[in-house]
């Protein structure tokens, strides 16, 4: 009976030994993905030039995709990433939009503005199906110490799905915001100039 016993227990183990590929449940791999923002045509006809500095970056993630779960939980996904953090994501993607068009052959007589700043959020939340871009900019004159402009930008642009595709996509559109939100406010503060009135000369 002992020696029957013992027959089974080897049975049973070899059975086992056979099937334990089907007993434990496969483990899902995804490929891991980078993603970076689309390089945009350069914006032409401007009156001024835009020279774009080296945007920081004080988001969570880094070169990971952040995820906002709720309104205090967020989660750093392990299998898409960004090429490069936000900021210097943002740096080249500014920098085409404001690079010099072939004819430009007169942008050394126009204004010429520094940009740069830091991206303060860059995230996609879960629940509201949106990617959130903050960003604070600053922009200074080369000509006039005196001269600067800087605030905080927040763009919130919906997306159909909450995936890593879907991500990139609204982070272009976001770039892309900021980019003409720039224009708008170097063309109004020009304006602004040409109508303010001139001190009058000095006398002889």
């Amino acid at each position: 009976m002992k020696r029957f016993g013992l027959f089974l227990a080897a049975a049973a183990a070899s059975l086992l030994a056979s099937c334990h590929f089907s007993l434990i449940p496969e483990t899902e791999f995804s490929d891991p993905k980078t993603f970076d923002l689309a390089s945009p045509a350069p914006v032409t006809g401007l009156p001024f030039v835009v020279d774009v500095e080296t945007f920081s970056s004080e988001c969570a993630g880094r070169f990971k995709m952040v995820f906002r779960e709720d309104e205090n939980r967020i989660s750093v996904d392990e299998y898409n990433r960004w090429s490069m953090p936000p900021g210097a994501m943002l740096t080249k993607y500014l920098s085409a939009r404001f690079a010099a068009a072939p004819d430009s052959s007169q942008d050394h007589a126009k204004p010429l503005f520094s940009l740069d700043g830091t991206v303060l959020i860059c995230e996609l939340n879960v629940q509201k199906k949106q990617v959130s871009l903050m960003i604070h900019f600053i922009i200074t004159e080369h000509t006039d110490d005196e001269f600067k402009l800087s605030g905080t930008k927040s763009y919130s642009i919906p997306v159909d799905d909450v995936s890593a595709e879907s991500f990139a996509e609204g982070m272009n559109k976001a770039a892309g915001q900021f980019a003409d939100d720039v224009v708008k406010l170097l063309k109004a503060e020009m304006q602004t100039h040409a109508a303010a009135p001139k001190a009058p000369a000095p006398l002889p």
